[in-house]
This record gives C-alpha cells, sequence and structure tokens, in this order.
C-alpha cells in the first residue's frame, strides 16, 4: 500500500517547540516521533522561508533538524503554484498570502492532505468548502485539509 503524501504547514513544526500550547506540542512531538513515518512528508521552499524568519535562532535550527530527522522532501514554489494561490486568494483567502501558498503546493503536487494547526486560515469549514470547489471548477483533484488528530494524533489527548 502505497503511503498518503501531506503537506506539513509551519503551523506543524512550530508546534512542536512551542511551549505556550503544550497539549498541541505533546500531540505534535508524539504525533511525529511515532506516526510520522507511515506517511510521505513534504513541505515546500515557503515553509524554509518562515521558518528562516523564527526570532529564536535555536528553536530555528530544532525545526530544520526536525525536517531533516524525518526525510521531510521539499517542493518548489513555481508559477503554476503561484496561480493556483492567486485563485484561492481570489475565492477563498483573500489577505493570506503565504497560506494560500502552503494550500496551492499540496494541489499543484497532487498531495493528499495538508495537515496544519492553523485554524483561522486553514483548517476550518468556509475554507475547506471553497478550496475544494476551486479545485473541482480548475480541474484539479481534491485535497484533504486537517490536523494531526486526524491522521491519528488524537491517541496522544485532545485540545
Amino acid at each position: 500500500m502505497l503511503q498518503l503524501k501531506i503537506y506539513l504547514d509551519t503551523s506543524i513544526l512550530s508546534a512542536y517547540f512551542d511551549l505556550r500550547k503544550p497539549m498541541r506540542q505533546l500531540m505534535t512531538q508524539k504525533w511525529c516521533q511515532n506516526d510520522l513515518k507511515g506517511f510521505s512528508p513534504f513541505i515546500s521552499t515557503l515553509v524554509l522561508e518562515e521558518i528562516s524568519a523564527h526570532p529564536d535562532d535555536a528553536i530555528k535550527n530544532e525545526m530544520l533538524n526536525l525536517i531533516d530527522c524525518h526525510a521531510i522532501q521539499v517542493l518548489e514554489i513555481d508559477n503554476a503554484v503561484v496561480k493556483i494561490a492567486a485563485e484561492y486568494r481570489k475565492k477563498a483567502i483573500p489577505h493570506e498570502i503565504n497560506d494560500s501558498i502552503h494550500l496551492a503546493v499540496a494541489t499543484y503536487y497532487k498531495l493528499d492532505a495538508v495537515v496544519s494547526w492553523n485554524f483561522k486560515h486553514i483548517v476550518n469549514l468556509k475554507t475547506i468548502k471553497a478550496i475544494h470547489d476551486i479545485n473541482l471548477g480548475q480541474g484539479f483533484a481534491p485535497v484533504e485539509i486537517i490536523t494531526i488528530q486526524n491522521l491519528g494524533g488524537e491517541k496522544y489527548g485532545s485540545l
């Protein structure tokens, strides 16, 4: 059986080290340590840019080590991704440039899901429905938009 291809946005990597939300941090850590190997994980060059902007160099290095440790593959952002992201901003999340790019990367590279802790702009019914509608209208496959809890993380606690 083929492993599901998942896109981890920056909120997943940062949650691993975020002491402000201990339950989310614990769930993210346990899931990455125990369950991530059951998937084919991806990030984009945008995730690397967002990590490089982190103000704490130690955490920045830890996030990069996490990527290396789990052999997370990095996907490029090209004009086709930017075009899909622009469509998402036009019809779904108008002011969220980076979030639209995260979603567009997963769509363009035909990944199975975007995994995020960003409930405000990504993991919410309004955005999910809009992205699915746009993808269907543009001839793209639907991409699931979920949290770690949807991938077995609930066994490590609940938010």
